[in-house]
């Protein structure tokens, strides 16, 4: 497996300091003066012995001061700790990490068919992410096991992200009870006092915007932040269609609902990690229907990344999105233009980074060869950066010849081994899938 993600190149921010502060300025008065509905009665006693300020029975309204003060126990790092110890991540700060795409309820298989998948398919797929190098997790249910019912189905995607890799694995926060099984065999595998100190599996609970969280995800939370494993706080925007339709409102009240989730998480245990989160798309405004991989969803990635930055917290977002139906050139620039907005905006957590295919709705071999081929050329150019280009003097020339004016170049440091290493070269994807499958 590659090293975590460590940054080198320079960031991209479209918005200046005073334009980030007005930002927050507007989520702070959305807390204070408009609320967010916490649809849960433990998290509303919660709040309240927090000190903040309930009203309608749900409606909590917080003071900046009080969110700012809960936020600032977050830690901006932490290790991940995997079943193997060499693949053990550095997180945070100038460390990232590649997540494959979750949730797909169809398969598109070898033979270009769709189809339900099943369990076997989601091993294959775990089998996969572990092979890749570039890949640091096996996620969790990157597609839906079908032949296995719906209450036994989070202990077999477990199982399987456990048993078919040893990197790190995301844990399925589809209910309270879920989460809670979900950690209770982190307890088994690592150990439960292990599960105190180290962060070893990661939790997804998404909002229902505008503003509201419910009590599922809530619930889903708690079990995590009372173990001490990290959850992405993940409000679930449609751009123009929960949010207002331009890009400054659509950001703060996004930045609003995930400050929310993340002082709670600090409320149910001080300290534990947390990570901002988001599912962001856009919609088209003829037919109102999700778009993915387009030009506002990247400025808004790279607006959202200034905001976590001024916090002070790791921030996650979606990686290699698109809406093509198909291996095509459409998922190609799509997926591109995508990845791209994410390394320049310093995404931290780059989840959904292999497989995304006609939106969230399958996941393909022949896309997740892909995606997690095009994770392999991010190092080439974030881990040695502008740190890595040296003006120097090189034997590898035959100097009788080559001209004395032409031996200072400048060139990217090769390996040890010399020139062989010192440029990319691909992967044969259909082999690999095949000796996976």
């Amino acid at each position: 497996m590659l090293p975590a993600l460590k940054r080198r190149m320079p960031l991209t921010e479209p918005m200046s300091l005073e334009e980030v502060e007005r930002i927050d300025a507007a989520s702070m008065d959305i807390l204070e003066n408009v609320g967010v509905v916490f649809r849960d009665d433990i998290a509303v006693e919660d709040w309240k012995r927090a000190g903040a300020d309930v009203r309608d029975g749900d409606r909590v309204h917080l003071d900046r001061g009080l969110v700012r003060q809960l936020i600032a126990t977050i830690p901006e790092t932490f290790t991940y700790h995997a079943r193997n110890p060499a693949n053990n991540l550095p997180f945070g700060k100038e460390h990232a990490i590649f997540v494959p795409m979750t949730g797909a309820p169809y398969l598109r298989d070898l033979n270009d068919e769709r189809r339900n998948p099943l369990l076997e398919d989601l091993a294959n797929f775990h089998k996969l992410a572990h092979m890749l190098p570039a890949m640091h997790s096996s996620a969790h249910h990157i597609v839906e096991p079908y032949d296995h019912p719906i209450s036994q189905r989070h202990l077999r995607i477990t199982y399987s992200s456990m048993k078919h890799s040893d990197k790190t694995f995301m844990g399925m926060t589809t209910s309270p009870k879920n989460a809670e099984d979900v950690m209770d065999m982190c307890a088994i595998l690592f150990g439960e006092d292990f599960l105190e100190e180290h962060p070893v599996c990661t939790g997804n609970c998404n909002g229902n915007s505008p503003l509201v969280w419910d009590e599922t995800m809530l619930g889903a939370m708690r079990a995590f932040n009372r173990r001490n494993q990290p959850v992405l706080c993940s409000p679930f925007v449609l751009g123009g269609a929960n949010t207002p339709a331009s890009v400054a409102p659509t950001v703060a009240q996004l930045n609003a609902e995930a400050l929310s989730a993340l002082a709670y998480t600090q409320v149910v245990r001080k300290g534990c990690p947390a990570i901002y989160g988001h599912y962001l798309s856009t919609v088209s405004m003829k037919s109102g229907a999700p778009m993915a991989g387009t030009p506002e969803i990247s400025l808004m990635n790279m607006m959202i990344g200034q905001m976590a930055r001024f916090y002070g917290v790791p921030w996650r977002s979606s990686n290699t999105l698109g809406g093509a139906k198909t291996l095509d050139a459409q998922a190609g620039y799509e997926s591109a233009t995508t990845l791209m907005a994410l390394q320049m905006a310093g995404t931290k957590y780059m989840w959904q980074s292999a497989g995304w295919t006609k939106a969230p709705w399958r996941s393909a071999w022949q896309r997740a060869f892909a995606g997690m081929t095009s994770m392999r050329l991010s190092p080439r150019y974030q881990m040695w950066g502008l740190a890595g280009i040296t003006l120097a003097t090189r034997t590898h020339w035959r100097t009788s010849s080559v001209p004395s004016s032409c031996r200072s170049f400048l060139t990217i440091t090769p390996s040890n081994n010399g020139w062989p290493k010192a440029r990319w070269r691909p992967m044969n994807g259909r082999s690999l899938i095949r000796a996976t499958c």
